[in-house]
């Protein structure tokens, strides 16, 4: 992949560049850096996707990012590996990959931006990793938003799955894994091996009263694959300062989503003093 593959977008947008991982992979992504933006004097944002989506989460990222612009934080937001235009497989995704991800999200943004704080925005997959790295590495992250985050990664890849018995996948399941690579999943990631393995000894949950970061949850009430009661029980998990926030069904949720985002992350937009935690 080339800066010149990568699809044009419109100056509203951000510009497309290229973040490289730890382990080599360029990811496709898309920086907004709105005029007047200083090195060091302004705050940045990073976005990390849910699987079975891109950069764009449905189009929420997109306009909690142009949100953001308005107020003058710039924001980072890339293809995970294996989805949307960026290298690798999503076989080849691991939790550990992911947190090593958002390390090679924020020294990007630090480095194009000079930004010192920078507030961490996740999805569905991606939220409860998030929450991880926030707990062990506090001093990176200024705040933290996750929608419909998923914190349970064992019991959404496992439980009540007919190819899980006793903690061991079937004969098979076993067999397609080995064959194919990958298992589908319930979230729509194709499983890799690393991951399949992972779920049952990171559990971001056990750490979440370790997060410092003031914490925004979003999540709807409606069916989902992630249930509205994991957030409620996270949130009662959380010491640092916290809000939740539910969007019932049948209304505007993206609406909601990007309000609710925006007013955690932008001073103008909210006294500090009203984020009150619960």
């Amino acid at each position: 992949m080339s800066d010149a593959t990568l699809p044009a977008n419109p100056p509203d947008t951000g510009a497309e560049v290229l973040v490289r991982t730890h382990d080599g992979l360029r990811l496709a992504g898309t920086l907004l850096v709105p005029p007047g933006h200083h090195d060091g004097s302004r705050d940045a944002a990073l976005f990390l996707h849910g699987s079975g989506a891109d950069r764009e989460q449905g189009g929420l990222f997109t306009r909690v990012a142009r949100g953001l612009a308005d107020g003058g934080v710039a924001t980072l937001r890339f293809d995970l590996p294996g989805h949307g235009h960026s290298e690798g497989r999503q076989a080849e995704l691991s939790l550990s990959g992911l947190l090593n991800l958002i390390g090679s999200g924020l020294r990007e943004l630090r480095e194009r931006t000079g930004a010192a704080r920078i507030a961490v925005l996740a999805a569905g997959l991606t939220g409860g990793v998030a929450a991880g790295y926030a707990a062990r590495r506090g001093d990176e992250i200024g705040r933290l938003v996750l929608f419909d985050p998923l914190i349970d990664y064992q019991e959404h890849f496992t439980a009540d799955s007919p190819r899980w018995r006793g903690g061991r996948l079937t004969e098979p399941a076993g067999r397609t894994l080995l064959a194919d690579g990958a298992l589908a999943s319930a979230c729509g990631l194709a499983a890799g091996r690393a991951m399949l393995n992972e779920v049952f000894w990171l559990q971001p949950r056990g750490v979440l009263g370790a997060v410092t970061a003031p914490t925004l949850i979003v999540h709807g009430t409606g069916a989902a694959r992630v249930p509205v009661a994991s957030s409620r029980s996270a949130a009662g998990a959380l010491t640092a300062e916290h809000r939740l926030v539910e969007l019932p069904p049948g209304g505007d949720a993206l609406a909601g989503a990007v309000s609710a985002a925006l007013a955690w992350l932008l001073p103008a937009a909210t006294d500090a003093g009203d984020d009150a935690p619960g």
